[in-house]
């Protein structure tokens, strides 16, 4: 092989990407358990409008990637059109902002933070719980910057705590969606790269 062709074993498969814009990305699962799970999947996926953003689906995952509050806006509108009383239903996702990964192609056009979905799901105020684990990533004192999460949702009125790896959160569902919002652009101002790994859930049949 020429020596030219040969890649640079120390390189990252990201070496070269990077942005200056700040794109929040995430990507998530929705998980209705029930036996007409592929169009309440599908049904609430074509709902949500994503003109705002960028979104791609394949068998594994859903991906939204845009400006932070509007890909919020985008996935507590896919959540709340999911809803149906009585179903047991759980989105598994992790948002991202400040990836090094990230780069300027296929970027969304639109740079302004006017929710286009909320409007459209304001009067849905049934309750979930919620679990989230926040990476501050890059930095050696991190665990303030968790505590201040934790703290946010208590001025929430989320009645957070902590369990074994995480923190528990329950609430309305547009309240705990902008909670979620609300830790990740914290994050954002403190470290330059962050993961929020969170989990929604409603209408368990646990009984605690």
């Amino acid at each position: 092989m020429p020596k030219s062709d040969q890649k640079d074993p120390t390189a990252f498969p990201w070496t070269g990407c990077g942005t200056d814009r700040d794109l929040a990305g995430c990507r998530f699962s929705l998980y209705p358990l029930d036996g007409n799970y592929a169009d309440i999947i599908l049904g609430s996926l074509a709902k949500v409008n994503r003109s705002k953003i960028r979104a791609g689906t394949d068998a594994l995952s859903t991906f939204y990637r845009g400006r932070l509050s509007q890909v919020f806006d985008c996935l507590s509108a896919l959540f709340a059109h999911a809803y149906r009383e009585g179903l047991h239903m759980c989105l598994e996702a992790q948002a991202m902002l400040g990836c090094p990964g990230d780069d300027d192609t296929d970027v969304p056009g639109v740079a302004d933070d006017v929710p286009l979905n909320r409007p459209g799901v304001a009067g849905m105020g049934f309750g979930v719980l919620a679990k989230l684990a926040l990476y501050p990533l890059g930095v050696p004192d991190y665990l303030p910057i968790i505590a201040e999460a934790f703290g946010l949702a208590e001025g929430a009125g989320l009645r957070p705590r902590i369990v074994h790896y995480a923190t528990r959160v329950e609430g309305p569902v547009l309240r705990v969606f902008d909670y979620l919002e609300s830790v990740s652009r914290m994050a954002h101002g403190r470290v330059g790269h962050h993961a929020l790994h969170f989990t929604v859930s409603v209408g368990s049949p646990t009984q605690e």
